[in-house]
């Protein structure tokens, strides 16, 4: 009781709580800061003000005083109290906190087993379970407990909302026929749900096991590309190589024949200059005896030059093979193309069964559906609409005749 009696004289009359930052009024009464405030807020306008407890009336809104020695006790005996989800609703009346039983609707209070023994056990007196908002579980009109359920508003009402109230003449049931009535079609609802959710709940396991599916077919997907164009590139290096390498032989073949052919002619020229300068030099003397003396000794060799020079072949451009080097790099990428044609899925020959059921009667299908040929005799095979009835063809999937 001590306990129950210090919390109510540490309560303000407002909230009903612990003070928080109480202040004091010129008439001693003690509240909290917001909770006066608020109430003072609504008064403006009225011409004065009063206090919620003794209702001393002021006509200029009043100086708040705090209250510090009335603040440290209530934060002092805050702690002790019980937080819900604790221990529960607390006994009004244990000095230490116990988990209440019921709750009283008229007293306002919870009870404890030990001292709901002891508490009034008339009709008035209603018991519930253990809670800390009374006031929700009281008529807003008449203040009484709510004990009915009005079937017409399917709001809750007390006695007197039944009797002389707004829903007097209303179909009404008792809160706890009401309560059942509902739980009933609440379990309705739940049987339908529950399959609901139990198939929404499949459902996403399937989804779930078609995304680990997919993501693995992505993954080796992945790979074997990756592989693939790993292989491809490693293909078209050796290829690049091979190609260069021969293209390179070639080239170094001809023009080491070229160096040699130009160095017979860089020969060759310095011969002819040497004779042409003697030539001139023979062209400048004025003594005819000299010159018909010199003139067989230094152009008896010119015709026979000549001749050796004639036979001096230039290799033509052509020389430089390079359509049989072409030919290697198309073979090689041709290969590469067929080696990765047997790696993609579906690149792979496909066996075709002909079906007999759109054969017209003038075709012979073989026993394996294999082979067709023309029939000069009727098969006489029942009329279907996929049969082909004149020389038509198929030329898609959509079934549509050409």
């Amino acid at each position: 009781m001590a306990a129950a009696d210090l919390r109510d004289e540490l309560s303000c009359s407002i909230c009903l709580s612990i003070y928080t930052d109480p202040v004091s009024l010129p008439c001693g009464h003690n509240f909290c800061r917001g909770c006066i405030g608020k109430t003072w807020d609504t008064q403006e306008g009225s011409g004065g003000y009063s206090c919620p407890e003794c209702r001393a009336e002021y006509q200029e809104r009043p100086s708040l005083y705090r209250n510090r020695a009335l603040g440290n006790i209530a934060e002092r005996f805050r702690p002790t109290e019980t937080e819900p989800g604790e221990t529960g609703i607390p006994c009004s009346y244990c000095d230490s906190p116990v988990p209440a039983a019921k709750s009283c609707l008229h007293c306002e209070a919870s009870f404890c087993n030990k001292h709901l023994r002891g508490h009034c056990q008339s009709a008035e007196h209603v018991l519930t379970e253990p809670t800390a908002s009374f006031m929700r579980r009281k008529c807003s009109v008449h203040h009484k407990v709510l004990e009915y359920h009005c079937c017409e508003d399917s709001v809750c009402i007390c006695v007197y909302c039944c009797l002389a109230g707004e829903h007097r003449g209303h179909r009404v049931e008792l809160l706890s026929e009401a309560s059942e009535k509902k739980k009933e079609k609440l379990r309705k609802v739940l049987e339908k749900l529950s399959p609901e959710r139990e198939e929404t709940e499949r459902g996403a396991q399937r989804l779930q096991e078609r995304r680990r599916e997919v993501a693995e077919v992505a993954a080796g997907e992945t790979e074997r590309v990756t592989a693939l164009f790993r292989g491809i590139k490693e293909q078209l290096e050796a290829l690049e190589k091979r190609f260069l390498s021969d293209f390179s032989r070639q080239k170094e073949k001809l023009s080491l024949k070229l160096t040699e052919l130009i160095q017979q002619l860089e020969i060759t020229k310095d011969e002819l200059s040497r004779k042409i300068r003697h030539i001139e030099e023979l062209c400048n003397i004025a003594d005819p005896l000299t010159i018909l003396r010199a003139e067989r000794e230094g152009t008896e060799g010119a015709d026979n030059e000549g001749r050796e020079r004639e036979g001096i072949k230039v290799p033509a451009l052509g020389d430089l093979d390079v359509g049989r080097i072409s030919e290697t790099l198309l073979t090689g990428l041709a290969g590469i193309v067929t080696g990765v044609e047997g790696r993609i899925p579906g690149q792979e020959a496909t066996e075709l069964v002909l079906d007999i059921n759109t054969a017209g009667n003038d075709v012979s299908v073989s026993g394996d559906g294999k082979s067709a040929s023309y029939s000069r005799t009727d098969q006489r095979r029942p009329q279907t609409p996929e049969r082909f009835q004149v020389p038509e063809v198929e030329v898609s999937e959509s079934g549509r005749w050409r």
